[in-house]
């Protein structure tokens, strides 16, 4: 049997990343996986940048808000989001970022994909057709089929979202395995899942845990960073 550890959407928090890590326990997992959005939104992004870069066994892609900070290394104009909050966080992030985290995030792809055994997985921020695509349990049926209909992975593991979810469509495996910083359902314990394969099968089981909220909001306050997204992280909300 392999186990993979499901990771995303961390955006910065690294004190939930490292709760997640204490209570699972990383090093038991065959692969670590990440489906995008390390940065932004928290004040933790070298942290966790650099947690990942220390494991050997992780694969990882790039989520929008890394590729909206690298836009920006790179010089470009930020055409979204629009709000002065929003952006200031953006900004911020690409001002902290240490250079060899920056080199980092420049070698990652924004979709990737891999086998383990006989089962072939692909990793989305998104979708295998749209890395903003957010999908959710309530998006319609026919939306998964059409993805499955012209897919030759059996697993797609996406992100984008923040909502857990795991959906067979088409005979293809949906898994969305919420946010590990950032959720908006109103739960801001953190979101991550464990995928099982064992000859030929497979088993998804999610897990929300607390981690010091305050921690986060504390680092905010410390950059005189936007007071909203400290309210956010307290209630579980996306509030703008």
């Amino acid at each position: 049997m392999k186990k993979l550890l499901l990771l995303g959407d961390i955006h910065a928090n690294y004190p939930a990343l490292n709760a997640i890590e204490k209570y699972i326990q990383p090093e038991r997992f065959d692969r670590i996986i990440n489906t995008g959005d390390f940065t932004v939104y928290s004040t933790f992004p070298n942290e966790t940048i650099q947690w990942f870069r220390e494991r050997k066994k992780t694969i990882c892609i790039l989520g929008n808000t890394d590729l909206r900070v690298l836009r920006i290394l790179k010089g470009k104009k930020l055409k979204r989001p629009k709000k002065d909050e929003k952006r200031v966080m953006y900004f911020w992030t690409s001002e902290n970022l240490h250079p060899e985290n920056i080199s980092y995030l420049k070698s990652l792809p924004k979709q990737t994909d891999f086998t383990v055994g006989q089962m072939r997985i692909g990793l989305f921020h998104g979708t295998l057709d749209d890395p903003d695509e957010e999908l959710d349990p309530s998006v319609p049926e026919s939306r998964f089929h059409k993805l499955a209909d012209h897919s030759r992975f059996e697993v797609h593991i996406m992100g984008h979202s923040h909502v857990p979810y795991y959906k067979i469509v088409g005979g293809v495996h949906f898994i969305n395995p919420g946010s590990v910083g950032r959720m908006f359902d109103g739960d801001p314990r953190a979101s991550f899942a464990v995928l099982k394969i064992f000859s030929g099968n497979i088993a998804v089981e999610h897990f929300r845990i607390p981690y010091p909220v305050e921690k986060v909001v504390e680092g905010l306050k410390d950059q005189q960073l936007p007071d909203i997204y400290g309210k956010m992280f307290r209630v579980g909300k996306k509030l703008n």
